[in-house]
Order: C-alpha cells, then sequence, then structure tokens
C-alpha cells in the first residue's frame, strides 16, 4: 500500500491510498453494455444528437438566460451552450467504448492537398537507445502480453479469456517497440500545392510539439483542433518550425510506445536533421503535456548515455499531470470545476484504462514518468522524481478547467526544485481565469489565446536569445559528421554557424510577433448549432471495426437541415473570412513587428 502525503481526511472519504482511488474510479466508471455492439451504438448515437440539439439545447438556453445560472458569471450564453454540449459529446467517448477518433496512421497524407503543413516519416531510434523508464515498461508489457487487464472499464467475469478482445493483443504477433513516426511540419500558410517547408538555418528555432486528447484520440494533421497550436505558433511566436509529432494513440499501443515515438522524433530532430538541441523547444497541449514531461525527464535522466541533451525550454498548455486521479480525492476535490469544463467525468479514467492496460496497476501513482503531480508521490527538490535540471518551462491552464489542481501543484513541484537549479530565464505560469482545459484550440476561446499567445511571445524571446554556455568546438564538429574534415574546414564551418546563430538571436530579441487581431466568437446561433451538429455527426460517421454495421451517414442530411453541413478544416468559416489563428492585426503593426522573412 503507498503511504499518502498527507494525513487530513478528504470530506469523509477516508484514506487516500492506491486501493482506494481504483476502487472510487471503477464505481464511477460507464456501464456501457447495450452501446458498445456497433449497430446498437450507431442507433444510439444517432438519437442522441438528435435529441440534444433539438430538446436539450433549447432547454439549456432557456435555463442559461439568467446570468446567475451560468457556470462563469462572465461567461455569454454561446459559450456556456458549447462547454455543456462539448462535456455531453465527451461523455460518449466512455459510454460507447469509442476508441478509433485517431487518425489511421498507415495511411499518408497527400502533401498536395494540405494547406498549413508538411508530413514527414520519422525513422525509429536506434535500439540501442532504449534505457531507463521506457526500457523497463517495455519489458513489462511484452511480459504481460495476454493478460492485459482494462481496470476502469466494466465487464461481467472480467477475468475471462477473451473478454477483452483487441484490446488485449494477445495473437496479433505484433513485435512492440520502436517504429517509424509520422509527423507534420508547420512552417506557415503554403502559397502553392507543391511547396516545401519553409528554409531552416542554423540556430532558427525549432519546436517538437505533442498533441492532446487523452491518448485515445486526436491527430497531429491539420485537420485537428489541435493544429490551431502550430498553426498559430508560427505567425504569432518567434518559433517558425513546428514539427507536430502523429504518435501511437492507446488503443492500439499502450505505454510506454507514444513515449518510444516522442524519443525517435526527438533523436531525428537532434541526429538526422543536425538541429542543435539548444534550439528546441518541448510542448504539449492536454495529453501531448503530459507526453513532453515524460520526454523531458528521461532525457535529464539518460539523456548523457545516449548522446542526447536537453531542449532549451518547455511549453505546457494544460498539461495532464496526474493519470493517477489523486487530485480528485475527495467530495469537494471530485467536483471541482466539473459544470465549467468540457471534461466529463468517465472520459479520464477510460483512457488510462486503456493506456496503462499492459503495466501493473500501482504505476500510475509511484511514477513520476506517469504521474508527476500525483499526492501519493512526495515532493523532492532534488533527485529523480523531482524536476532537477528541468528547462525553463511555460504553463497555460484555464481557470475553469477541471485539471487546474493538478496543474498548480505540478507548478510548485518544479518551482520547488528551482531553488537549487535556476532556469536560463525565469518560469512562467499563465492562468486564464475563465478558460477551460486547453482552450487555445478551440476557435470559439480565441479571445484568451490571443492573450496567450503575446504573453508567450515575449517569453520565448526572453528564452530564445538568452546565452547559453559557449559551445566546445570540438563536438559541434563533431555534430556535424564530416568523415575527412581538416582542422581548418570544420573551424570554418564552426564560425558560420555562430555567426548565423548570433544573427538569429539578433532579431529573435529585437522584434515581436504580429499581434492576433480581433478574435470575438460572433458566429450567430444557428451557425453555432450548426458547428455542433458538425462535431456530432464526425463522431457518428467515423469509420467503425465491423463495416457491415456501418450506416452511411448521408452529407447534410435533409432531416437535420439547417442544423448540419459538411465536416469542413476550416471550422465553418466563409470562403472570405480569415481562420483566427491567422488574424494578426496587420493595420496597427509597428516597425518592429517580426515576420518569418526578417530571419
Amino acid at each position: 500500500m503507498i503511504e499518502k502525503t498527507t494525513s487530513r481526511d478528504q470530506d469523509g472519504w477516508g484514506e487516500m491510498t492506491s486501493e482506494a482511488i481504483q476502487a472510487m474510479l471503477m464505481d464511477n466508471a460507464a456501464r456501457s453494455f447495450p452501446y458498445r455492439h456497433p449497430f446498437f451504438r450507431r442507433l444510439y448515437l444517432v438519437a442522441f444528437l438528435l435529441v440534444t440539439l433539438l430538446i436539450l439545447l433549447p432547454a439549456w438556453t432557456i435555463i442559461y438566460i439568467p446570468t446567475k445560472n451560468r457556470p462563469r458569471r462572465n461567461w455569454k450564453l454561446k459559450r456556456c451552450l458549447r462547454v455543456r454540449f462539448s462535456r455531453r459529446l465527451c461523455g460518449l467517448i466512455a459510454r460507447c467504448e469509442i476508441d478509433y477518433l485517431g487518425r489511421d496512421l498507415s495511411i499518408d497524407l497527400d502533401p498536395r492537398k494540405l494547406k498549413y503543413s508538411h508530413p514527414v516519416n520519422i525513422p525509429p531510434a536506434p535500439s540501442d537507445i532504449l534505457c531507463g523508464h521506457p526500457k523497463e515498461a517495455l519489458d513489462l508489457l511484452q511480459a504481460s502480453r495476454g493478460r492485459w487487464m482494462l481496470r476502469y472499464i466494466h465487464r461481467y467475469k472480467r477475468e475471462k479469456e477473451g473478454i477483452w478482445g483487441k484490446w488485449n493483443n494477445s495473437d496479433n504477433g505484433n513485435v512492440y517497440g520502436l517504429d517509424e513516426v509520422k509527423a507534420f511540419w508547420y512552417t506557415g500558410e503554403k502559397s502553392t500545392a507543391e511547396e516545401a517547408p519553409q528554409f531552416r538555418r542554423p540556430g532558427d528555432p525549432v519546436m517538437l510539439h505533442f498533441h492532446g486528447g487523452g491518448y485515445v484520440l486526436g491527430t497531429a494533421a491539420e485537420t485537428s483542433l489541435s493544429s490551431n497550436f502550430p498553426k498559430a505558433l508560427v505567425k504569432h511566436s518567434p518559433i517558425h518550425h513546428v514539427l507536430s509529432v502523429d504518435y501511437r494513440l492507446a488503443p492500439t499501443a499502450p505505454w510506454p510506445l507514444p513515449l518510444l515515438d516522442a524519443i525517435s522524433a526527438y533523436h531525428w530532430l537532434a541526429k538526422v536533421e543536425g538541429v542543435e538541441e539548444g534550439d528546441i523547444t518541448v510542448a504539449g497541449d492536454s495529453a501531448g503535456g503530459h507526453l513532453a514531461l515524460s520526454l523531458v525527464r528521461w532525457l535529464r535522466d539518460q539523456g548523457q548515455n545516449v548522446g542526447l541533451k536537453m531542449p532549451r525550454g518547455m511549453v505546457l498548455l494544460s498539461p495532464w499531470a496526474d493519470l493517477g486521479f489523486t487530485n480528485v480525492w475527495g467530495e469537494e476535490a471530485i467536483r471541482h470545476n466539473k459544470d465549467s469544463d468540457t471534461i466529463d467525468d468517465t472520459f479520464g479514467p477510460f483512457a488510462c484504462s486503456l493506456l496503462l492496460r499492459a503495466l501493473p496497476a500501482s504505476i500510475m501513482h509511484t511514477s513520476p514518468y506517469i504521474s508527476p503531480a500525483s499526492l501519493l508521490l512526495p515532493e523532492a527538490r532534488q533527485g529523480e522524481k523531482s524536476f532537477e535540471q528541468f528547462p525553463a518551462t511555460y504553463i497555460v491552464y484555464g481557470g475553469a478547467e477541471r485539471l487546474s489542481t493538478n496543474i498548480q501543484l505540478l507548478w510548485s513541484r518544479i518551482r520547488l526544485s528551482r531553488e537549487f537549479d535556476p532556469p536560463i530565464i525565469p518560469d512562467r505560469l499563465f492562468v486564464s481565469p475563465d478558460a477551460i482545459h486547453d482552450f487555445m484550440i478551440f476557435p470559439w476561446m480565441a479571445e484568451e489565446a490571443s492573450e496567450v499567445y503575446e504573453d508567450l511571445d515575449g517569453w520565448l524571446r526572453e528564452l530564445l536569445s538568452a546565452d547559453l554556455p559557449e559551445e566546445d568546438e570540438q563536438s559541434v564538429a563533431e555534430s556535424l559528421e564530416f568523415e575527412e574534415s581538416i582542422e581548418a574546414s570544420w573551424k570554418e564551418m564552426v564560425r558560420q554557424r555562430r555567426l548565423s546563430r548570433q544573427m538569429t538571436r539578433e532579431s529573435i530579441k529585437s522584434h515581436k510577433s504580429p499581434v492576433m487581431g480581433p478574435v470575438q466568437d460572433d458566429l450567430g446561433m444557428i451557425r453555432m448549432m450548426e458547428d455542433m451538429s458538425e462535431e456530432g455527426l464526425s463522431m457518428i460517421t467515423t469509420d467503425i471495426s465491423m463495416p457491415q454495421f456501418d450506416l452511411e451517414m448521408p452529407k447534410s442530411p435533409e432531416w437535420l437541415t439547417p442544423l448540419t453541413s459538411d465536416l469542413r478544416p476550416d471550422y465553418s468559416l466563409d470562403d472570405d473570412e480569415v481562420p483566427w489563428y491567422d488574424l494578426d492585426g496587420s493595420a496597427d503593426r509597428d516597425i518592429d513587428t517580426e515576420t518569418r522573412k526578417d530571419r
């Protein structure tokens, strides 16, 4: 049994232990036997959408007209409705056991059809790079094969052979380990279909980004909501090269396979693309923030053993830092921001069931790689469970989100380790008081996002223009991998590279990025309902694993018009409108505002 870090009784819930938390999660898990069958699930989802849009949405409108009934007094009516609908939609994931909302990584996207991104296939890192936590977790995954247990999903006779079907993967013959990784370069909007990624000079900063989605959904592709972050970043920050990674998702790739993909992506940037680690910033939103934390911890613990250095900094957007759910222990804690966020009670436990099904149950409370903000992990200023030697970190979260308590605890633990190991610039915590979880990816929360981008731009410029310890010329030369270079040639190469890096630093320091322009959410109610119906229909019409039960839904069916329309990646914007992440207030731009051409 794991000892609790505090002795106080949480609202009469008793002592917080690993076993007690697991029992609580199981008691609150969705019971969804009728909805698991693909045919009945599809019928239920259609009924769900109709009831929500035609009955519940008008009822919610009446309820939220008085401002005293709104989750946040500052919210407008449309925001209340959007959050309520999104939370109801989120609840479908666990109730209907939907695990196919990611992208099929076996299919390469046609780069000519992409407007903002450039697909790239990243080779797996060398096998000898695996050590430490990912190696230990991978060994456990292989050893437990055929006995994987999904702890917070209900089944009658849970121990019965074959009860978990495809989620057990006992007979598929896969060899789990390092694999090819899909990713996308974001370097700005393309002017032609065949345009290549923008040229990167030595010293230009690069961001390695991991998308959110609870490890069960989402993609790095530009049609995903998470792509709004790299799209906006290349325009409203000094980082104009963002590599967003399509790491493997938990339904087919439990932990540590997503971490292996993150390691391969980082290794590829540093050792294949030749990007200096000091030019890399690691970032992630929601579950992607958790993956970014795990990657940086592994680099801190094992980087010297495998020839990889730490990144320059880390940016975390609403990071999921307590996969053990210790921060929801107690009546008050479990209800924290329950009515003001898009996350449903059942989503997190369902996602963890898939992600950690191959590992011991206690790992979610004992491993700093899994739950760095767990209350069942002792606070530490130094050592392997601390944040000692972590790079400068920027964290942003919404005051209305359910994960705010575990993010606050994460922040306090990072700050605790800074007493002995200060970063090159101060860490930064940005709290948007009335924003929801992962709010920066939602077009209808662009007003709050614009404030973050302006603040983040200043912090990144300070970080990227700060002086690092002088590079050792011999190590730089070796990193260039010249086979027969003479001393004079590599010294000249080092000199040229340092000159380029210095010019980049000076440009970053002396400029600022365009500020995001008009960002009001001015969509009418009918437009909002149309957008919401598209979100529901995209879930219903997604391909399922049993084609014989597929009910093909026509686009914009007459019985839902005008509530539906074709699913579009520009989020219901007219052709003559500019996406919110491209708004830059150019009319007010001053001479010090930076564009990509400035570097």
